[in-house]
């Protein structure tokens, strides 16, 4: 299956891209992608799938677009 990955603020300086097409096999999970960025803990990061809120263990889907952001706040 092809996602689109963007990676937000310092996630893209850490892993050298903001935005790439990522081939997975089917029924990689939302933490399955994390873990193979190299993030070991998706509590600290913010995960999108198509500007919803996934959670660690939903799966992905082909031509889905997941972004990846460190926490942040404001106002």
């Amino acid at each position: 299956m092809r996602i689109t990955v963007k990676l937000i603020g310092g996630l893209a300086h850490r892993f050298g891209a903001g935005e790439r097409e990522q081939e997975v096999p089917p029924g990689t999970t939302a933490g399955d992608l994390l873990a193979a960025l190299g993030i070991s803990d998706p509590r600290t990061v913010i995960t999108t799938r198509n500007g919803w809120g996934i959670a660690p263990e939903e799966e992905v889907a082909e031509g889905d677009r997941i972004l990846v952001s460190p926490p942040f706040s404001g106002g």
